[in-house]
């Protein structure tokens, strides 16, 4: 692994965490119980999430530096299909409650602790496997996805308090990388709606992104665009891209609010996200 493209991924890594905390910090008692983008999740329970999250990222990724890939005790990887936003939610609200805003030193303490060990990883760390519930992922696709998770989730608790939030910039280029593996899994085969249908993705800056998206009913692929003729067109910057792709931005809204222009049928647009629904 290139160590210049891994030393940047840990600054980014550092500088979300970093601005998320000094984001939090000026948020007084009551924001926290307003509701973030995700649903039935108040602010204080996706902080609650990140924050404990940190601890068990930072395990993860000494375990697999020291050759351990599998579950640790007391978790087990996630059957094909199966969801586990429902857990994982309820034990963000549980802790919420528990802590309340003493998350706040928990989660600087957490990120301060991941922080240490991505800054100890060597050249030959980078491709070693680590645990991650839906299987092993090598130490950079892990950390990768943790910038994920850091960079949408930070968007949820900003959103909840500025209808105007972006995406973080700096993390874009490795969310739009990560887009493959998240409708992987986040697609809903089987719908009974129109099939064949090509999506297509017309986004320029700041990162650009030209392919399309074509559901076939039980499947689905990913392919060039100008392979064929588009059903729907969506043009968009890339923030707004990665919202729609997460399931943040319901199409009909991104177009009422200015955030996207769609070419082709309104209701097949919409139901990008009835197809490629998350967990």
């Amino acid at each position: 692994m290139v160590s210049s493209q891994t030393d940047l991924l840990i600054q980014t890594v550092n500088n979300e965490a970093t601005r998320l905390g000094d984001f939090l910090t000026g948020l007084d008692e009551q924001m926290w119980t307003r509701d973030s983008a995700c649903e039935s999740w108040v602010i204080g329970d996706v902080v609650a999430h990140l924050a404990g999250s940190a601890a068990t990222w930072a395990n993860s990724i000494t375990r697999a530096v020291a050759g351990e890939s599998g579950p640790p005790e007391g978790q087990d990887f996630m059957a094909p299909g199966q969801l586990g936003s429902e857990t994982i939610g309820q034990a963000a609200r549980d802790s919420h409650q528990q802590v309340g805003m003493g998350l706040m030193e928990n989660f600087r303490t957490g990120y301060a602790g991941l922080a240490q060990v991505l800054a100890g990883l060597k050249a030959d760390d980078w491709d070693k496997p680590c645990f991650h519930r839906r299987g092993p992922l090598p130490i950079v696709d892990f950390v990768s996805l943790r910038l994920q998770e850091l960079a949408i989730h930070g968007w949820d608790i900003r959103s909840g308090l500025d209808q105007n939030a972006t995406v973080s910039e700096e993390a874009l280029p490795v969310l739009a990388g990560r887009v493959a593996r998240w409708l992987s899994f986040a697609f809903v085969p089987g719908l009974d709606l129109p099939t064949p249908v090509r999506y297509r993705f017309d986004i320029s800056s700041p990162v650009t992104v030209r392919e399309d998206v074509v559901v076939t009913h039980d499947a689905y692929s990913i392919q060039p665009s100008g392979q064929g003729v588009a059903d729907v067109t969506f043009r968009c910057d890339t923030g707004n891209y990665i919202l729609l792709i997460y399931g943040r931005l319901v199409p009909s809204h991104g177009v009422a609010t200015g955030r996207l222009t769609i070419e082709g049928s309104q209701k097949e647009a919409d139901n990008f996200t009835a197809w490629f629904k998350g967990f």
